[in-house]
């Protein structure tokens, strides 16, 4: 098998089995919310997101290292330099036990205003205290224990990973269905679950790595000088950091803007889109996320022609994926939590609108994201530095002014600018030295097909016979769903197919590992 075939081979196996449990994690998500709202009420749902929310921006300390950290093994895995990576492994291990001496300060601290902080909820202040406390001990745990995974991922072997923690999480899930369902106050109980989850799966973890590579005998102690024998992590760090500052600026600042503006309440009715939506599309991420040390593998290797073919090979096939999920979202989401909760839960059109066409963009986005982390680009922090305050600034502005519209407007604005615009003339000009003005006329073609589709299906799906029925049972909307889904692909498909080459491309790898998998073949 060709090393073009290994790479893809290893990419499908992770993505299948990443793809298997997200989907047990999903099903289970809008099983158990349905009982969590009814038994431990919106507030805690709700708060439960804030303090999340609250600590991923304490969190900010660690971004950076990770992600350098598996860039910059890429090639010592290509040339199988063991000795390189624990020295790698090593710095990183001591970077992180510093990282977490100060996270445990710094959330201490913030701690000491959360009587302020949530004022305006009618729940026990000890409430947001355990929910915190226990969202901080799982990452001090992955801060000592879980971070040598980044070698899995780093070698391709991610499904490996996915089955401890995503199998972990799904019997999690059930046990706290269970006891809220089944136990008087069962607060203490769900929080206990989520607790023993965190110490499950890093036992679990600790025991795969040391089966893996038992040869990663690493030197904490020893990280301060490992660390100048390679400053490169240091370097690369500093400017990831700002790089990762725009995701949780745009994933976590939302949550918390919302609450100044409203009430845990409606927090927790955002929520609900956000299990919907977001849950949704990350599904789909997941079906390419394990190409990403493919990429680096790819890149490592230098083949500036295979780069560019396999770019255009994802980017068309993640497009056509993201036109298909957004425009089936559109009719699916308002039905579908009518059905799974109640009418009175929706937020309405103009949202669902704005929060789709973001969604659109994070969908599309990690082709290119993916290739500057490959090439180990990330100089330009000014962008990201940009794009949070972007974020930020135009999410309260435009909060303040239209409310919940306004927010996720001003998170939508800030991905088009930067991300839509600027990333790809990053990549172009800077990795794959040609220029971007081609792309632009490619991707604009793309998107005008996937709006010329919406508009098309609008005139149709509405004529499909459950559409009037959808929101009145899960059972009415799932067949609607297929409905639509068909309509939607059977037009969006071939169209893709004819004037995409990059699908072309792609189908045509897909059948020739295929043919490699085939009993018989060597």
């Amino acid at each position: 098998m060709s090393q073009r075939n290994t790479r893809t081979k290893k990419s499908i196996k992770n993505a299948v089995v990443s793809t298997t449990y997200y989907l047990i994690i999903l099903l289970l998500s809008f099983f158990s919310r349905r009982l969590f709202f009814e038994y431990l009420g919106s507030e805690v749902l709700g708060l439960n997101a804030t303090a999340q929310d609250m600590f991923a921006i304490l969190n900010l300390s660690e971004l950076g290292i990770g992600s350098a950290v598996a860039f910059l093994l890429y090639k010592p895995l290509f040339e199988k330099d063991t000795k390189h990576i624990k020295e790698i492994i090593s710095v990183q291990g001591w970077l992180y036990r510093k990282i977490a001496l100060f996270i445990i300060i710094a959330s201490c601290v913030l701690m000491c205003f959360f009587p302020l902080i949530f004022a305006k909820s009618s729940l026990p202040l000890g409430y947001a205290y355990i929910l915190f406390s226990v969202i901080l001990t799982g990452a001090v745990i992955s801060y000592f224990f879980n971070y040598r995974q980044i070698l899995l991922n780093a070698d391709q072997k991610n499904y490996k990973i996915q089955r401890i923690t995503m199998g972990v999480e799904a019997l999690k899930i059930i046990v706290q269905m269970v006891v809220v369902t089944q136990i008087r106050n069962p607060f203490f109980w769900w929080v206990g679950a989520e607790l023993c989850s965190k110490i499950l799966c890093a036992i679990l973890l600790d025991r795969l790595i040391k089966k893996e590579y038992p040869w990663l005998e690493l030197q904490i102690a020893e990280g301060k000088e490992l660390n100048k024998q390679h400053p490169e992590i240091i370097k690369k760090t500093k400017q990831i950091f700002f790089h990762k500052i725009a995701g949780v600026a745009m994933s976590n600042s939302s949550s918390p803007i919302l609450y100044a503006f409203t009430s845990l309440t409606t927090v927790a009715f955002y929520g609900n889109y956000q299990v919907v939506l977001t849950k949704l599309t990350n599904l789909t991420k997941n079906l390419f996320s394990s190409t990403v040390a493919a990429i680096g593998d790819l890149v490592a290797e230098g083949d500036k022609k295979a780069e560019k073919r396999v770019f255009w090979e994802l980017l068309d096939s993640k497009m056509l994926i993201a036109g298909i999920v957004v425009i089936c979202m559109y009719y699916l989401t308002q039905p579908f939590i009518s059905s799974w909760l109640s009418a009175d839960y929706l937020l309405g059109t103009n949202f669902l609108t704005i929060y789709l066409v973001m969604q659109g963009i994070q969908l599309t986005r990690g082709t290119v994201d993916s290739f500057i982390s490959a090439h180990g680009m990330y100089q330009d922090i000014w962008a990201p530095i940009t794009e949070a305050c972007l974020n930020i600034g135009l999410s309260i502005l435009f909060g303040y002014l239209w409310g919940l519209e306004g927010i996720i407007l001003g998170v939508t604005v800030s991905l088009i600018i930067i991300v839509e615009i600027w990333k790809p003339c990053f990549l172009f000009i800077y990795g794959l030295k040609e220029s971007p003005l081609p792309y632009f006329a490619r991707i604009a073609g793309r998107w005008a097909v996937i709006i010329g589709v919406a508009f098309i299906c609008g005139k149709i799906i509405p004529l499909l016979p459950f559409h009037e029925e959808a929101g009145t049972s899960i059972f009415k909307w799932g067949i609607f769903a297929i409905e639509t889904a068909c309509v939607v692909s059977l037009i969006l498909f071939p169209i893709f197919l004819t004037f995409s080459k990059g699908l072309r491309a792609f189908l045509k790898r897909m059948r020739s590992v295929a043919a490699d998998l085939r009993p018989g073949r060597h």
